[in-house]
C-alpha cells in the first residue's frame, strides 16, 4: 500500500505524519507499505519544522533527512491513499486531479471513532498551543491508521501463505 500525506507547505504536518507512520512500520515491521508527503504549496528543499523536529526528539525517533517537495502528478498516481489535513486540500486535489477518485480523505477522520473527518490545523508559525493540538491529532490519527491497516496487513499475508 503506498500512502502518501499532504498538507500546505510540507514542512510541519505532513512531514510529522510521514515520519511518525514510517516509525511505526519499523515497530510492526511489514514491508507492504510505503510512504511519502508532500505540500501543495512547497517551497522545495525546505528543511523541516524545528518544532515538530524536537517533538520527535522526545518521542525518540529521528527525523531523516526531510526536505520538503512539492505535490506532482506522479506522487498522485503512486499512492493508494492520500491524506491530507484539511478539507481545503482534498478540494484543491480534486480540482488539480479530477480523476483523483475517493482515495483522498482527510487524516482528521483517524482522531474520533466516528470518523468524523475533522482539520488539522497548521501549527506553523503560531503558539505552543496550536502545535500541541496538531501534534496530539497526528500522533493519535497514525496510531489509529495503523489499527485500522494492520488486519488486512495480517489477512494478506495469511492469503498468500495458503496460496503455496
Amino acid at each position: 500500500m503506498n500512502i502518501l500525506f499532504v498538507c500546505s507547505g510540507n514542512i510541519s504536518r505532513s512531514f510529522l505524519a510521514e515520519t511518525l507512520l514510517k516509525n511505526e512500520i519499523e515497530q510492526i515491521k511489514t514491508e507492504r507499505i510505503s510512504v511519502s508527503s508532500a505540500g501543495l504549496y512547497a517551497y522545495p528543499g525546505s528543511p523541516p519544522d524545528h518544532k515538530m523536529i524536537e517533538y520527535l526528539t522526545k518521542m525518540g525517533i529521528t527525523a531523516k533527512n526531510h526536505q520538503a517537495r512539492q505535490i506532482t502528478k506522479q506522487d498522485v498516481d503512486w499512492a493508494q491513499l492520500i491524506l491530507v489535513m484539511e478539507k481545503e486540500h482534498k478540494t484543491v486535489l480534486k480540482e488539480l486531479w479530477p480523476g483523483i477518485g475517493d482515495k483522498v480523505k482527510r487524516l482528521g477522520r483517524f482522531v474520533s471513532k466516528d470518523l468524523k473527518a475533522d482539520d488539522i490545523i497548521d501549527p506553523f508559525g503560531r503558539s505552543p498551543y496550536h502545535y500541541r493540538l496538531a501534534q496530539s491529532q497526528i500522533t493519535l490519527a497514525i496510531k489509529n491508521l495503523v489499527k485500522s491497516i494492520k488486519p488486512n496487513l495480517n489477512h494478506n499475508a495469511k492469503d498468500k501463505n495458503n496460496s503455496r
